[in-house]
Formats: C-alpha cells, structure tokens, sequence
C-alpha cells in the first residue's frame, strides 16, 4: 500500500511542478534605453565630439584648397613664356613641391578621417555596451523582490530574420517598462531633461559622417 501510494505521488509530482505559477513579466529595453538620461548624455558628448573632428578635418581641407590653388598659379607661372627661363624653372621646381604637399596632406586627411570614424565607433559600442549593462541590472535588480521568474524583451528581434522574439504576449502580462524607466532616471541631474513623460528619444547616434576627401586641382 504504501508503495502504491509512492508511485501516485511520483506520478503526480511532474504535473504538480508543470501547473505551478509562473509570474513572468515584460519590458521594452530599447526604450528603456532611448529614455535613460545617460543615453542622452552619451548622445550629447559623442555629437560634441564628432563636431569637433569634423571642424578638425574641414580645417585640413581648407588648407588643401588653398594650396591647390598655389599650385595652379606656380602651374600658370612655369608656362608664362613673359618670364624668363629661370623664373619659369623655379616656378616648376616649387610646382613640383607644391604637388607633393598636397598628395602627402590629401593622405593626412583620408588617413584622420579613418581614425577618427574609428574612435567614434569604438565609443558608441563601448557607451551603448555600459548602458545596456547598468540597464539589465537594474532590472534585474527590480525583479528578483517582485517576485518575477522570467523577464522578457518585448523589443528584441532575431539577428537572423530581424522579426520579434516575442510574436505576442497577453494583455494579463505585467509590463514593467515604466517601472525601470523611472528608476533609471531617479538620480538624473536636473539639467539631463530626462524624458519621464512616455515619448520615445533619439536613438543611438548612427555611424558619423565626416567632410568628403576634397577634389585634387586639375594641375598639370
């Protein structure tokens, strides 16, 4: 009998630990992360940056134009036949000089802006990696005394297809976005303006665009 009374109970078990609860919840990470004041910090220091190596760059071209266009007066020069033959030569002489400069800072401008597009990327994975970080503790931080189980991105998708991980998930499921919002942003200095109010804030700022390598001067 009580052998018999084992094995019902063996038997009952799985079923007993598959209909036990389950409290699963849902955030949206990628808000989360468009409306943490850090995200925006981040966002303002890197376009500050950015501007900055632009300007850099676009000084370096200012100055490539204008030694083009010494180049093309010393190129006018050495074919003037009003000047004698010295002068001509020493016109083609700093010519050539003249077009070695501009080939070396033609190189010094591709060769920044390489390095700096770099630099920038390096430093928007490495914020967007920090975030993210602080973001999942925080969550996980949160959810652990409520009780939670299991905690779901809403917003992730499949690297392969692209389409949401999550295809549907119940009204009953509590979401607890605006909860990890608000943490977030409890310690946010006045001046952040962090977004509290549910608008969703510019993503992370995409690949930065530097001034184009200037044309060469059409010299001879």
């Amino acid at each position: 009998m009580n052998k018999l009374l084992l094995v019902f109970l063996l038997v009952l078990a799985p079923v007993s630990m598959a209909t036990a609860d389950i409290k699963i919840a849902v955030v949206d990470l990628s808000k989360a992360f468009d409306q943490y004041y850090k995200t925006k910090d981040a966002q303002a220091r890197l376009k500050e940056k950015q501007d900055g190596y632009q300007k850099e760059i676009q000084d370096l071209i200012n100055d490539y134009q204008r030694m083009g266009g010494e180049a093309e007066t010393l190129d006018k020069g050495a074919s003037d036949q009003t000047l004698s033959a010295q002068a001509r030569q020493d016109k083609a002489t700093a010519l050539t000089a003249k077009k070695q400069d501009l080939v070396n800072l033609g190189n010094k401008i591709q060769e920044m802006k390489v390095e700096r597009t770099r630099e920038i990327n390096e430093e928007l994975f490495r914020r967007h990696k920090e975030i993210v970080d602080e973001i999942s503790k925080v969550i996980t931080d949160y959810s652990g005394p409520q009780g939670y189980d299991l905690v779901i991105d809403k917003s992730s998708a499949s690297a392969a297809s692209g389409v949401s991980l999550v295809l549907y998930n119940s009204s009953k499921l509590i979401d607890i976005t605006t909860d990890i919002i608000t943490i977030l942003n409890k310690s946010a200095p006045a001046s952040s303006g962090a977004n509290l109010s549910g608008a969703v804030a510019p993503t992370t700022p995409a690949t930065p665009i530097l001034p184009s390598t200037p044309a060469k001067p059409a010299i001879h």
